[in-house]
C-alpha cells in the first residue's frame, strides 16, 4: 500500500497531517482507562503525539493502487522537472495549466457520520450535540467552509467565491486561474450528500479510551489499520446502493474519536485519506475527526478536514512523488510525497460563516514542493496564507 495522508498530534511543538502533529493543550484533562475490562488506556495527554496517519497504515501485497487507474474521481496529470529529475503528479479536477472549455468540476461527496461503539457500551455519535456544543459535529461540518462558499482573499488578492479547498487550489494555480489567466472560471468543488449514520462496533483489542471535556467526558481511540480495513471491506461496499463509488468521495466523520497506531502509546491520528483498487477502479476516501475538545493545540473544529480534503485534492492516489523535504510542520524527518497539509500542520486561519467562526488549515502550493523559482501561486507565495515565501529547503 502506498503512503497515505494523515493528521497526527504530538506533545512536541511540530504538527503535520500525512504526518500531522499537534501539541496537546496544557489545560487538557489527563487520559485514563475507561471502564470496559481489558480495553487499553491511553497515555497521559501530555505524552500524546500526533502521528502521521498515512505513514501508519500498513503496506503489503495487494494494497498498492494502480499507477494508471482507469476509473476514479476526475483527475489530471502533469510532469515537472526538479533538480534534473522529472516528477509526474495527479490531482483532482481538470488541468489548470491548459486552457479548458469546461473549467469547473464538482465531485459528488458523501459525508458519512461514524457512530463508534465499544463493547462496554461507550458510544460516540457525531450526529448529536455534546456538552461543548449543542449543535452536532455533523451539522457544523455541513455548514462549514469545506462545503459552503464565500469570497476569499489571500494577502489582499481576491481568488473569488469558493469552498475553502477550492479557494486554495485557485490560489495554488493563480497564474492560470486569475481574471487574466487562461482558466479564470476554474473550480474543483464538493457536491455534498449527507448519508445516515453508520455504526461500527470496535473490538476490545483495537480500542482505547481517555478523558476529555466534551460529550460523555471520554476520548475514544481506534487502531488505525483495523479502522482502515473495516472501512474498505465492510463500510464502503455497503454504501454502494446510496451512491458511494469510485467516482465519488466518501468522507467519514468522527466526533471525539481519534486513531492510534498498533498500541495506544502511539496516539493520536486525527484524520487520514487513502485510496484502494476495486474491480470498478480506484476508490478514494477520507476520515476526519471534528475537533471541539480543545485538547489538541493546532486542531480545531474542521481544520483536520481542511487538511485531509486538501491532501486528497492534490494527492488523491497518495502516490505523488517529490524531492525529499521536511523538518517543518508535522514532519520531523524527511518525506518525499506531495502532501499539502503536512508542512503547515497547526497553521490555522479563522473563517466566519453565518456568525459562526470556523478554523481551516493553511496549505502548501505545488511550487513549494517542486522548487519553482517563480511560484504559480497567488502573490508569488508558496502557501495560501503566505507562511511560505520560498520553496522547500533540501532535506537529508
Amino acid at each position: 500500500m502506498s503512503r497515505r495522508g494523515r493528521f497526527v498530534l504530538s506533545a512536541a511543538s511540530a504538527l503535520a497531517v500525512s504526518l500531522l502533529m499537534a501539541t496537546t493543550s496544557a489545560s487538557a484533562a489527563p487520559l485514563a482507562l475507561g471502564s470496559g475490562g481489558s480495553r487499553h488506556p491511553l497515555p497521559a495527554i501530555a505524552q500524546l503525539k500526533v502521528i502521521d496517519g498515512q505513514q501508519a497504515l500498513e503496506r503489503g501485497p495487494g494494497k498498492r493502487v494502480a499507477a494508471l487507474p482507469t476509473t476514479t474521481v476526475p483527475k489530471w496529470r502533469h510532469t515537472v522537472s526538479d533538480g534534473g529529475t522529472s516528477y509526474q503528479y495527479a490531482m483532482v479536477g481538470r488541468n489548470p495549466t491548459v486552457a479548458q472549455t469546461t473549467q469547473s468540476v464538482t465531485v459528488p461527496t458523501e459525508v458519512v457520520p461514524l457512530v463508534v461503539k465499544f463493547s462496554n457500551g461507550h458510544t460516540w455519535n457525531p450526529s448529536v450535540g455534546d456538552s461543548c456544543d449543542s449543535t452536532s459535529a455533523l451539522a457544523r461540518t455541513a455548514a462549514s467552509p469545506i462545503f459552503k462558499t464565500k469570497s476569499y482573499s489571500f494577502g489582499g488578492t481576491s481568488v473569488g467565491t469558493s469552498q475553502y479547498v477550492d479557494a486554495f487550489q485557485r490560489a495554488n494555480y493563480y497564474k492560470y486561474t486569475s481574471s487574466s489567466g487562461i482558466n479564470p472560471g476554474y473550480h474543483v468543488t464538493l457536491g455534498l450528500t449527507m448519508l445516515s449514520p453508520v455504526t461500527i462496533s470496535v473490538p476490545n483489542a483495537d480500542s482505547a479510551e481517555g478523558t476529555t471535556t466534551c460529550g460523555n467526558g471520554l476520548l475514544g481511540a481506534v487502531e488505525i489499520n483495523w479502522l482502515d480495513n473495516y472501512l474498505r471491506t465492510k463500510v464502503i461496499p455497503s454504501l454502494a446502493a446510496q451512491g458511494v463509488g469510485v467516482k465519488t468521495l466518501p468522507l467519514f466523520l468522527l466526533g471525539n474519536v481519534v486513531e492510534y497506531v498498533g498500541t495506544p502509546n502511539d496516539c493520536c491520528v486525527l484524520g487520514f485519506h487513502n485510496a484502494f483498487q476495486t474491480s470498478a477502479g480506484i476508490q478514494t476516501y477520507a476520515v476526519s475527526m471534528y475537533d471541539n475538545t480543545g485538547d489538541f493545540t493546532g486542531s480545531q473544529d474542521v481544520s483536520v478536514l481542511a487538511h485531509e480534503v486538501g491532501e486528497w485534492m492534490d494527492d488523491p492516489l497518495t502516490t505523488n512523488p517529490t524531492r525529499p523535504w521536511g523538518h517543518v510542520g508535522q514532519v520531523s524527518g524527511c518525506q518525499n510525497t506531495l502532501e499539502v497539509g503536512d508542512p503547515l500542520s497547526g497553521k490555522l486561519a479563522s473563517v466566519t460563516l453565518s456568525s459562526h467562526v470556523y478554523h481551516v488549515q493553511e496549505l502548501a502550493f505545488t511550487s513549494w514542493f517542486y522548487h519553482q523559482a517563480t511560484s504559480t501561486g497567488v502573490n508569488g507565495w508558496y502557501s495560501n496564507y503566505g507562511t511560505f515565501k520560498a520553496p522547500a529547503a533540501a532535506c537529508s
